[in-house]
Order: structure tokens, then C-alpha cells, then sequence
């Protein structure tokens, strides 16, 4: 039996927007071809245009104007977000999967932070870090707000990169992370060892020891994942 599967013409034409948009060929805002002058080009008929550009806008990539035609949308980070949301409430992505993805994307956030952070921002992040203490020792543990304030410390991190793609996933994971922070709150976890892990991180940042700070943070990612684990997200 052959498992093939056979590409149709809509899925073919969607493809060939898909590499446009995405190699930027396309700009947000640009005004896609008319359904006329694709038929024309692909020799394809109107209803398989029309099922390409539906399936492109519903991926986010395209907005259809009735009357105005095809149009290149700006992607939402938010809306991205509620995807990562959604994947993981559904089981598409398991605690493992955003375990391993943050393993390798922070570690390596941690180590460019170590090498580029400024004495302005240690400074601040020293100051978060007491302000998380100062939490911890006022509410104990099981409070959501010591975990909110410690994904903003992440957030913070990838902002001193200085790469917009650290920021963007760290500022989109903290958006869409409520649910984590419940279950970590209400774990049995130490908040005292995530403490003391950014003791040790700003230690690490302060020396510029770039490996140690990476190394410091994959091991802060893992034992995030494996409470995740037995919350069973």
C-alpha cells in the first residue's frame, strides 16, 4: 500500500504563499496577488485560490478583506501564545517537550546574559532576587505571586541578550504561564532552592563565568520540569 500522500492544488498554491510570507517576499501589510492573476499564473481554478487563501488565514498568515482581497497580517505574539496554551492543555506539547525546549533556549540565554550584562542590570536583578526573598519570607510557600515574580526574572534575562527571540519567548511563555505557577504553588516544592539558584546564577553573572551560569540554569529548568511533571499539566 503506498502511504504517499497526494499534495492537492490548494495545498500546493498554500505552500507557495507559506515560502513567500515567510522569506519575507512578502512584507506585513502587502496586498497578496488577486484570485484573476493567480489562476492565471497557476492555471488553477477559483475554488482551489479560494481554499489556499482560507487555509493561509486560518494559520494567522494572511487577513481576507471581502472586496479588498488578500493581505499579509503582522503575527500576534499573544496570539502565538495562546497557541503554546493550548497545545499544552490538549496534551500537544508535555511537560517533557517545554522541559527540554527551555533546557536548551535559557541555558543558552543564561550564558549570553553572562557575557553582556551590564552592571545596571545585575544590579537589578540582585534587587529582584531580594525582593523574591522578601516574599517568601513574609508569605511562605504556596504563594502564586513568588512564582509570578520569578518568571519576570526570567523574562528580565532574556531581555539583557539583547536577541529579540529570547525576549519574545520568554516574555510569551510568562504571558501564558498562570497555569504553571498554580501547580508549582501548590506542589511541595522548595522555593528556597529556586532562591538560591539565582543566588548562585548572579554569583556566576557577576564573574562572567559564562558556562557556570548555563549550567546553573538548565539545572533551575529541570527541576521546574519534573514538578510540572507530577502536577500533571
Amino acid at each position: 500500500m503506498d502511504s504517499t500522500k497526494k499534495i492537492t492544488a490548494s495545498q500546493r498554491l498554500q505552500a507557495i504563499f507559506e515560502e513567500l510570507i515567510l522569506s519575507r517576499q512578502y512584507h506585513p501589510g502587502d496586498r497578496l496577488p488577486s484570485e484573476r492573476e493567480i489562476m492565471k499564473k497557476e492555471k488553477v481554478g477559483r475554488g482551489t485560490v479560494r481554499e489556499a487563501y482560507r487555509s493561509l488565514q486560518q494559520t494567522g498568515l494572511i487577513e481576507i478583506r471581502p472586496g479588498d482581497g488578500a493581505f499579509v497580517r503582522t503575527v500576534d505574539s499573544a496570539e502565538v501564545g495562546d497557541t503554546l496554551a493550548t497545545l499544552i492543555r490538549h496534551g500537544g506539547v508535555s511537560a517533557g517537550h517545554l522541559q527540554e525546549f527551555r533546557e536548551a533556549v535559557e541555558s543558552r540565554c543564561a550564558a549570553l546574559a553572562a557575557e553582556r550584562a551590564t552592571p545596571e542590570q545585575k544590579n537589578h536583578l540582585k534587587k529582584r532576587v531580594d525582593q523574591m526573598e522578601m516574599r517568601y519570607r513574609s508569605y511562605g510557600r504556596g504563594d502564586l505571586r513568588f512564582y509570578e515574580m520569578e518568571l519576570d526574572l526570567h523574562a528580565q534575562l532574556a531581555r539583557i541578550t539583547g536577541n529579540p527571540m529570547f525576549e519574545w519567548f520568554a516574555t510569551t511563555f510568562q504571558k501564558n504561564a498562570q497555569s504553571f505557577s498554580e501547580i508549582l504553588a501548590h506542589r511541595t516544592g522548595k522555593p528556597e532552592e529556586a532562591l538560591e539558584d539565582w543566588r548562585n546564577f548572579i554569583n556566576a553573572l557577576d564573574k562572567q563565568e559564562v558556562t557556570k551560569a548555563s549550567m546553573i540554569m538548565r539545572s533551575h529548568i529541570y527541576r521546574f520540569g519534573k514538578v510540572l511533571e507530577e502536577g500533571k499539566i
